[in-house]
């Protein structure tokens, strides 16, 4: 299995399980593994994530059984070691995400953005703000600031239910290789609060993120507004041992 075997076993089991009922047991380690032709290791660590998700329960001296995630309106973004957007973390697990486009605007970089994207304060940025639903429920309110020069198609492009990270694969060639998170608390202003229908000043997870392509050049830099009710933060940091 070529890529990343882990999320390839994760990803084709998260399909098999939904044609199994709750309390449908899984075959066997050993079994699995002849089957997928991966290590121990890779296996538990795919399984892993559905156990965390909600998806299995592991029951010492039994095996592991067939379940459905307790929390229907919470879920979960991944922050693992793979660079792909929500929308890819979101459909993986059987969502639906749609966005609502707030602005889609050429500003000016200013010192902060130049800063972070490593580009001119006087460089035109495409800024991008998006409503984003899982399954319908509001979860987050996203901001993204990429360099128009390089990326001019992201000003007219029509993000309501497309991913600005495969758009950049598909339409740039763009690989992803790295991206750094700070995740805080952030206290929303009156707009937001109107946007993500909560008070104003409630306190959202904010994830500011930079995301890097090979050879460390920064390409996106962004911030997610995270309700908290609905929505956590899931950090994996793994050796890698394959």
């Amino acid at each position: 299995m070529a890529g990343h075997k882990y999320e390839q076993v994760r990803d084709h089991l998260l399909r098999r399980i939904r044609d199994v009922p709750v309390g449908g047991q899984m075959p066997a380690e050993s079994v699995l593994c002849a089957e997928y032709e991966v290590s121990r290791i890779t296996l538990r660590r795919a399984v892993d994530e559905l156990v965390q998700d909600g998806y299995l329960v592991r029951e010492h001296g039994r095996g592991t059984f067939v379940t459905r995630p307790r929390y229907h309106l919470k879920h979960r973004e991944r922050f693992v070691n793979e660079v792909t957007g929500f929308y890819t973390q979101m459909a993986r697990q059987g969502h639906t995400v749609t966005s609502e486009v707030v602005a889609q605007e050429r500003i000016r970089a200013g010192a902060r953005l130049a800063a972070t994207l490593d580009i001119s304060r006087a460089t035109s940025v495409i800024r991008l703000e998006r409503l984003r639903r899982v399954n319908g429920v509001v979860h987050h309110l996203a901001e993204s600031f990429v360099a128009e020069e390089r990326f001019p198609g992201v000003l007219t492009t029509d993000f309501t239910s497309t991913s600005l990270y495969a758009y950049l694969r598909a339409h740039h060639d763009l690989l992803l290789a790295r991206n750094e998170i700070v995740v805080g608390l952030h206290i929303c202003d009156e707009r937001e609060a109107a946007l993500l229908g909560v008070a104003e000043g409630s306190p959202l997870l904010l994830a500011t993120s930079c995301v890097f392509e090979p050879g460390g050049k920064p390409v996106i830099h962004g911030t997610s507004k995270f309700l908290p009710e609905t929505a956590e933060l899931s950090f994996d940091i793994v050796a890698d041992v394959e």
